[in-house]
């Protein structure tokens, strides 16, 4: 799992072009759907690894990618709003699970907010 979260959030000088890459992981744990606090630790880290070592320069770019990523989470978290809106009363194992993972991909964009307000 280690080997997994490493590949995910690469160092500073590769993580600042994974933003792709580091949207898709969040993606996945929200489909699963983890507890938002799950997911709010996996933002951290992954921050956390990109600052590490990184110069003003690197963090000027982290800072960019960081909005970016809030950006895509925000509309994110619109469209998994809209699934759970669409969703009929009585499905509420569907239900159940849409609101799960739009809570995951609220707990990571504020996560994302959080560190980019933290820069």
């Amino acid at each position: 799992m280690a080997a997994r979260r490493s590949t995910a959030a690469p160092s500073a000088p590769d993580g600042l072009a994974a933003g792709v890459p580091a949207l898709r992981r969040l993606a996945e744990l929200a489909h699963k759907p983890v507890p938002p606090d799950r997911i709010r630790r996996e933002v951290e880290g992954m921050v956390r690894q990109w600052l590490d070592g990184a110069g003003e320069g690197e963090r000027i770019a982290l800072r960019e990618r960081i909005s970016d990523m809030h950006a895509e989470l925000a509309a994110g978290v619109e469209a998994a709003q809209e699934q759970v809106d669409d969703l009929e009363r009585d499905d509420l194992a569907g239900r159940r699970h849409a609101t799960s993972a739009m809570l995951a991909l609220q707990a990571a964009r504020d996560a994302l907010a959080a560190a980019q307000n933290g820069l």
